[in-house]
Order: C-alpha cells, then sequence, then structure tokens
C-alpha cells in the first residue's frame, strides 16, 4: 500500500505547483492536496494520512491550529511545516507541534528528501502503541532542578548567553531540543551545529526566553515516578560517550561531518531511556527488574517487555525531528551494530564502541552490567590495537575530567 501524503495550502496555484512538481511521485506516493485546513482536516477525517505537510499563514485556522488538530486526532501522522525565514513568531507557535520545519521557497527535491525521510521511519518501531506515544510528545522531559536554574537565569536580567549554554548542556532533553531547532530550517545555517552552547549562542537569549518561558519548550521531569531511574547519571553518561565517540571518530580521521555524528549520536543515544521511563515507569521499573533477575541487558529487557528497545525509540523521536540519517542510524543500533553498520570506522561504529568503553571504564549501577564489545565480524569494526589506543584515549579524558559539550 503507498503512502498517504497530504498537502496543505490556502493558495489554489501553489498547489497545482506542487501537484505538478511532485508527479515523478505518483509511482510511489498517493498525494492528496487541501485547499485550506477545513478541508484538510474533511479529508483526514475520511482517511488518515502518513505525512501531513502545511504552510502556516492560512486564513481562518493556520498552520499552527491545523497541526494541533492533527496532533491530538491523528498523533502518528507526521507532522512538517512550512515556514518563511522571518517567521519567527511562526516557529513559535509551531515548535511543539511541527516535527520538522522547511523554509519557504521550498525546492522540490528537498521537500521529497523530507518526506521520504520521514515515511522511513515506519520500520523502526513496531509497537504501534509506543510510535503513537513518541510521535505526539511535545516536548521531552528536564531535570527540575536544571530546568528551575535556567528559568531563574532567565528572568535575570544581566544572564549571559555562556552562562545559559552551560545550564542547558547539563541536561539531555534541553540538549536535544535545542539542536532540533538550530539545525531547522527556519535557521538556514550553512552547516550543522553540534555543540549545545553554539545553538545557544545562534538563538540568542530573547528567544531562548520566550521559547521556554512561553512557548513550554521544556516539561519537568516527575522523578518521584521513577525512583529506580536516575537521570542525572543517565545525562553524565551520555555525555561522556558523545565526548569518546567522536574523539575515536577523530582519531580515525573520519570527516567532519561523520565527527559532529558521532558527537550528537553519543549524546543522544539513550535519549529513548528517557521518553519510556519517563511515560511507562511501571513498565519500565518491569524492565529494571528483569535486568536483575535474568542477568540481561536494559536493551533485551526492554525488547521483553515493550518489543521495542530504547535505541529504536530514541531513533525514531530524532528522525522525526529531522536528525541526519547519521545520527539516527548511529543511535538505533548501537547496541546492534551488527545489523548495520557496514564501514570498518563510521560514527556508528564510534558511537558503538564510545558506549562500550563507558560502562567498562564507568560503573553506572547495578542495572548497568559491563557488556564486552563483541559482534560477529568485530574485527572489522577495529582491530585490538586499535580499541587498546581509544580504551587509553579515553581513561585519560575521564582522569582529567576534560569531557565538555562539543
Amino acid at each position: 500500500m503507498k503512502p498517504k501524503i497530504l498537502f496543505v495550502d490556502d493558495e489554489q496555484n501553489i498547489l497545482d505547483s506542487l501537484r505538478l512538481s511532485l508527479r515523478c511521485m505518483r509511482a510511489k506516493w498517493e498525494v492528496s492536496f487541501a485547499l485550506g485546513a477545513r478541508v484538510a482536516l474533511e479529508l483526514l477525517e475520511q482517511q488518515p494520512h502518513d505525512v501531513i505537510v502545511s504552510d502556516m499563514r492560512m486564513p481562518g485556522m493556520d498552520g499552527a491550529q491545523l497541526l494541533r488538530e492533527v496532533q491530538l486526532r491523528y498523533p502518528k501522522s507526521v507532522r512538517i511545516i512550512l515556514s518563511g525565514y522571518s517567521e519567527e513568531e511562526s516557529v513559535l507557535k509551531t515548535v511543539k507541534l511541527a516535527h520538522q520545519y522547511l523554509s519557504k521557497p521550498c525546492r522540490p527535491v528537498d521537500l521529497i528528501e523530507a518526506v521520504e525521510k520521514a515515511l522511513s521511519l515506519r520500520d523502526v518501531l513496531e509497537n504501534q502503541q509506543i510510535k503513537t506515544l513518541v510521535s505526539s510528545l511535545d516536548a521531552l522531559p528536564s531535570l527540575p532542578d536544571v530546568y528551575r536554574q535556567l528559568v531563574s537565569a532567565l528572568e535575570e536580567e544581566h544572564s549571559t548567553l555562556k552562562q545559559l549554554g552551560d545550564i542547558v548542556a547539563k541536561d539531555v532533553a534541553m540538549s536535544a531540543s535545542i539542536l532540533r531547532l538550530v539545525n531547522s530550517a527556519f535557521f538556514g545555517l550553512p552547516t550543522r551545529i553540534s555543540s549545545v552552547q553554539h545553538a545557544v549562542n545562534l538563538i540568542g537569549g530573547q528567544t531562548l526566553r520566550v521559547l521556554v518561558l512561553s512557548s513550554h519548550l521544556f516539561t519537568v521531569l516527575e522523578a518521584a515516578s521513577m525512583p529506580s531511574f536516575s537521570v542525572k547519571k543517565l545525562w553524565e553518561h551520555s555525555l561522556r560517550v558523545g565526548c569518546f565517540a567522536k574523539l575515536i571518530a577523530e582519531a580515525e580521521g573520519l570527516c567532519r561531518d561523520e565527527q559532529d555524528n558521532a558527537f550528537i549520536a553519543g549524546m543522544l543515544h539513550d535519549v529513548g531511556k528517557l521518553i519510556l521511563a519517563a511515560n511507562m515507569p511501571s513498565q519500565y521499573r518491569d524492565v529494571l527488574a528483569k535486568v536483575q533477575a535474568d542477568a540481561v541487558s536494559v536493551h533485551v529487557a526492554e525488547q521483553n517487555v515493550f518489543n521495542a528497545s530504547h535505541a529504536q525509540v530514541g531513533a525514531y523521536l530524532l528522525g522525526l525531528w529531522g536528525f541526519s540519517y547519521g545520527v539516527m542510524g548511529a543511535i538505533c543500533w548501537h547496541h546492534t551494530p551488527e545489523k548495520q553498520i557496514v564501514e570498518p570506522c563510521c560514527s556508528g561504529s564510534a558511537v558503538y564502541v564510545a558506549d562500550g568503553l563507558d560502562h567498562e571504564l564507568v560503573l553506572l549501577s547495578k542495572e548497568h552490567t559491563h557488556w564486552p564489545l563483541c559482534f560477529p565480524g568485530v574485527e572489522t569494526i577495529r582491530s585490538q590495537e586499535r580499541l587498546a589506543l581509544w580504551r587509553c584515549c579515553c581513561s585519560k579524558v575521564l582522569d582529567t575530567g576534560g569531557c565538555s559539550d562539543g
């Protein structure tokens, strides 16, 4: 069955132009066009669509209002907004409603790429309940202490961007959301940003203030509902893995894009744990109990409980949010690299090794037993000599306390 794509605009000539430019996709997609948001909702009532691409500025019901309705009624649909570079207000209105932003004018090739990427996510997660949960998320839960620090700093007139960036970099949820926003088409940057501090500098204090205090970009984690799960330790581990992965990528001479992929993927590789633990705390307690009772790794226990792992959940969310294929793949396969990694060294293998080395060098808790770095064909990933070198380099970083954002 062909995937169903819905394009929404209030100008017929734009829809006609889209229909013409997308003729090449008729064999792959079932495409519908709606003249305005009301018509779009009528079409969706008749048949849900996999992807909705909507213009922002429309009379009556605008793109933000349409996407809010789609989020409530059809949470599994991927929501993409079309917005002009100067429409900062529209981005602030849709930051929690749209999965992705595309800038206007948008080339057909970019539009096709965005839709195809969204469609490629359908096979990442099999659990429909979790897929619906992830697609409907409008924010990731942040640590209460870090959130309070950020709000206090934003309300303080003389806070610097450096201070704000240091606070955001303490939290995995905030970091993911800020990197998502700054790398979206709204900012139109020629290069990808991997540093949270750099991202905060580009967003600016005023926009960050509106995002946090008015648009409520972040929510506060209810830690009491999951006493066995330490988000603080998770974030410390994630930041170390990001640093280690980038270090390994640099040591192997990977290009800058691969180094950035390694750092971002390493830093966000366990974001799926945060989603599962925060939204399904009872089941996640079952996961941690199974780890202890059956002496299995966390991702195996998750698969048994959810029919999905945190790696798949995190990759699905970041794919929805428009992160690169390199980041998405490195996260999705960081426990099962033999299923995906084909290059002797790439961002994916760097994250896999970095994660393994951190579990080896730092005992996080009794739920995080060290599992050896091994899988079929491991010699194609790295030699024992290279692994020894990476282990030595990562140990030195730990000894000097040198892990930092970007």
